[in-house]
């Protein structure tokens, strides 16, 4: 698993940032966004295997902010999965896999182009915020892949960011998606299209793309499992 250095002081980070190519340190700053649209829409699906048992899982479509773009994706089912671009290809409600991220009960994949550093916060039911900053939380979800653009341009797959609960039962409740575009990284980036897939119980509830600006923080969308 790829994640960002975690800080044992300040300065520690500054000094590395500064070294890493000119990244400024990261900071949460508070937007506030208009509360999301009402979605009068909802899925049943099946989850599960031999060992964990069989459930159900009900997920209402999410709801998402002003400004968000709903791809109308067209899989085909057998096809190959195209890696890194945050969308189902295949239609077997995973995003992305084959390609070095994990799936799960829920799986939430953010992806972009260009050299922005763009971060996915995930908050689960109860509060807990799964992220670069706290790669696991209590209630099984992980972050299992940090992309940091060109902030950290050697690495592969650099523009993708994945959150996912492997669990059979995952909490049920509310969950918010949100990203933050924390820096150009002196690639004049600009402002970044940030494309979302959310799957839950091996359905893909929806995919969306929201033009970010430099140092735009937003709450994207939510959906509410049970």
């Amino acid at each position: 698993m790829t994640s960002k250095t975690h800080l044992i002081t300040q300065a520690a980070v500054v000094g590395a940032l500064l070294a890493a190519g000119g990244c400024h340190v990261r900071g949460r700053a508070t937007i506030h966004t208009p509360p999301p649209p009402q979605v009068q829409a909802s899925v049943t699906v099946q989850q599960g295997s031999a060992q964990q048992g069989t459930t159900v899982v009900q997920a209402a479509a999410p709801q998402t902010v002003q400004g968000v773009t709903v791809i109308e994706t067209a899989c085909t089912q057998g096809a190959a999965e195209v890696c890194n671009n945050g969308i189902d290809d295949n239609c077997n409600g995973q995003i992305d896999e084959g390609c070095g991220y994990s799936s799960g009960n829920i799986q939430v994949t953010l992806a972009w182009q260009g050299g922005a550093d763009i971060d996915l916060y995930v908050t689960d039911p109860a509060g807990d915020v799964v992220s670069f900053q706290t790669p696991q939380i209590a209630s099984g979800g992980h972050l299992d892949h940090d992309g940091r653009g060109a902030c950290r341009s050697n690495e592969q797959a650099n523009t993708v960011e994945n959150v996912y609960w492997a669990s059979a039962s995952p909490p049920s409740g509310n969950y918010q998606v949100e990203l933050h575009y924390y820096g150009e990284c002196n690639s004049n980036a600009g402002p970044t299209t940030a494309t979302v897939s959310v799957s839950v119980g091996g359905q893909v509830l929806g995919a969306y793309n929201y033009v970010l600006a430099p140092e735009q923080r937003v709450t994207l969308l939510t959906f509410p499992i049970q």
